[in-house]
């Protein structure tokens, strides 16, 4: 079992500082930056639309805290989203995880 954990960044500069961050870090595996998505949400009274890039990482279950931790800390949004999905990959990929990442 795996962890990836997702957020929304404002600009595709923002999701790559953030994933290289984590990765010199050694806190994740790997980080896959998309293409800008359209968010439709909320914020002081209003409906907002804004393009976002979304940022999903990988690293071990118990590296969770410090990866969320990391994210908030270089993240530029007042509230920004950290979602948490554990996952399973194939045996290969789960061991290239662990071993690209600091034991806990």
């Amino acid at each position: 079992m795996i962890l990836e954990l997702e957020t929304l960044c404002p600009a595709r500069g923002v999701a790559d500082r953030i994933a290289a961050h984590l990765l010199d870090a050694r806190l994740i595996a790997c980080a896959n930056r998309s293409r800008t998505v359209v968010s439709l949400f909320r914020w002081d009274g209003e409906v907002k639309a804004e393009e976002e890039y979304s940022l999903r990482v990988k690293t071990r279950v118990e590296l969770g805290d410090r990866v969320e931790a990391a994210i908030l800390q270089w993240h530029p949004y007042e509230l920004p989203a950290v979602l948490r999905h554990e996952v399973q990959a194939n045996a290969a990929y789960e061991a290239w995880v662990l071993a690209e990442t600091l034991g806990a």
